[in-house]
Parts: C-alpha cells; sequence; structure tokens
C-alpha cells in the first residue's frame, strides 16, 4: 500500500543545499579554459542535436522472484538533447532542451503490453568548461517534468529543479552529480523523495578502449535508508560503432514511477548506444 503521510523534508533539504554549493563551487573551480573568443567558437561547433544520456534496449528478469512472464520484461530507454540557440548568454551559457524517455514493456504476455512509460522533457541552461584538451567539466540548470501519462488512481507526475554537474577525470573516468528540488503540486505521488531522495552520484569507468563500467547510486532518506542502485557494464560490438552489448542491474526503488515505492531486483542484458559526453577528454575541433 503507498503511504500518503509525507516525509520530514527539512534536514534532506539542507543536504541538498550543501549539495548544490559544493557542485556549484566544483564548476566554477574548473580553470584553464581556452579563451573567449575559441570558447564560443567551439561551443557553435559541438553538434546542436544529439543523443541524449545511453539509449538502450534490454530484457530480463527479477533476481529474487521466480523466472516467469510476470516476472520478465523488456525495458528501453531513448532520449535526445537540443542546444536551442547559439546566441551569446550571460556567463557564457546556453539555452538547452532534453527529452527523455523509458518504458517497460511486458513482451513475454500475451499481446505484449506496455506496463508502464515514463516521459521526462527538460529546460535549462548550460556551461561548459574547456582547456585545450577538451571538455574539463559541465554544469547544467534546468526545470524538469516527470510523468507517466496516465490518469486517476495511476497517475504519477512531479515537477522539480535540479542541477547536474559533470567532470572528466584524465582519459579514463567521468564523475557526476545530480540534485533536485521537488515544485508544485506532488499530490498523486506526494511521498516520492522517500524513495527517490534528492540527489545521486554517479561514475563511468573505461576498463580498455572498448569496455566500459557504470555506476549510479541514488540514496533516499525517511524513517530508513531507500534508494537505489544502478551499474552496467558495456562492451562495444566493434571498433567504429557506437553500438555495445550492455549488461544492467537495477536494485532499490523507483526504477518506474507506478510503482515507486516498491522495491526491485533486476537484471537485463541487450544492445546500447552510449552518450560519452566529452569523449573522456578528446582534443577540441574550433574552425
Amino acid at each position: 500500500m503507498k503511504k500518503n503521510r509525507k516525509p520530514n523534508c527539512i534536514s534532506n533539504k539542507t543536504l541538498v543545499l550543501v549539495v548544490f554549493l559544493v557542485t556549484i563551487r566544483a564548476g566554477l573551480k574548473a580553470q584553464d579554459k581556452i579563451d573567449s573568443t575559441n570558447f564560443k567558437r567551439y561551443v557553435k561547433n559541438l553538434p546542436a542535436f544529439t543523443m541524449y544520456k545511453d539509449n538502450y534496449f534490454i530484457t530480463g528478469t527479477s533476481l529474487n522472484e521466480t523466472i516467469s512472464s510476470e516476472t520478465s520484461d523488456a525495458k528501453f530507454q531513448l532520449g535526445f538533447k537540443q542546444r536551442l540557440t547559439n546566441l551569446e548568454m550571460p556567463w557564457e551559457t546556453f539555452l538547452f532542451f532534453t527529452y527523455q524517455q523509458k518504458s517497460f514493456w511486458d513482451i513475454y504476455k500475451d499481446s505484449f503490453p506496455f506496463r508502464e512509460t515514463n516521459y521526462n522533457p527538460t529546460l535549462g541552461l548550460a556551461k561548459l568548461f574547456v582547456d585545450n584538451k577538451g571538455i574539463k567539466a559541465g554544469l547544467w540548470f534546468s526545470f524538469e517534468h516527470e510523468s507517466n501519462g496516465l490518469g486517476g488512481d495511476d497517475s504519477r507526475s512531479w515537477n522539480y529543479f535540479s542541477i547536474q554537474y559533470l567532470k572528466v577525470g584524465g582519459q579514463n573516468w567521468q564523475f557526476r552529480a545530480k540534485a533536485w528540488l521537488p515544485v508544485g503540486n506532488i499530490d498523486g505521488n506526494p511521498d516520492i523523495t522517500s524513495y527517490r531522495g534528492y540527489f545521486k552520484l554517479g561514475a563511468t569507468h573505461r576498463i580498455t578502449q572498448n569496455f566500459f563500467f557504470d555506476l549510479d547510486l541514488q540514496p533516499a532518506y525517511d524513517a530508513r535508508l531507500r534508494g537505489s542502485v544502478e551499474a552496467g557494464l558495456s562492451l562495444k560490438i566493434s571498433k567504429n560503432s557506437n553500438q555495445f552489448i550492455y549488461l544492467q542491474y537495477f536494485g532499490g526503488y523507483s526504477e518506474d514511477l507506478i510503482d515507486y515505492n516498491r522495491s526491485v531486483n533486476n537484471l537485463r542484458i541487450g544492445v546500447a548506444f552510449k552518450d560519452l559526453f566529452a569523449n573522456f577528454n578528446q582534443k577540441p575541433t574550433i574552425n
């Protein structure tokens, strides 16, 4: 049964504020960027329309239930991002839009019904930190909407402001942090932050040229520790492609919106197209 009580969020919001300040400070400390003229030209040379986060199609089953058509499914994620303008904005920022869709498809049941689809459009400002080796870091401030497009008792929807920071660590590491604060009405899921929390931390490690490991931790605190962990292994199919064999584990709460307060333990495998933002410190091209 879904709990209707609202959690005590004072300490959580204080923690989020600390994360915000640390994130901003880390972003502002990323120095040694190329001069402002070259920087503007470099940003304009970046593709305006690109993939957003990893796009994948995977299938698998629950690890703590008997394997059956009821406990097995397919999951796929699609997303893109669009730089909306090349106009010069304050602090060398640029306006962007992203869209992400995550679906859960019961392909092992009769008629192959879709169990749930979550929609996540975003509008915000982005700031890149660049040196002669390429993108060192990125800072994003966004307004996000997330919902499952359903009505009545199955409706799940919320809005929030978020701030993200990504740091490239040499040739083989990327580190990321994201924090958010809900705004507006969340009556359809009043205790969602008890399961999703207010922030997440993640990293991607390139083990070899064609083999990647991803880890994202999203803790949530209320009466007890909840949250989730997502880990992935990606093996490039061929040297000159962006196609990967992808193994993903998800454990914890809020993998989808409809059952955000139910704990799951899922392992899936399939094909992915990775969003290798910053391309692990490749040298910039400036025309």
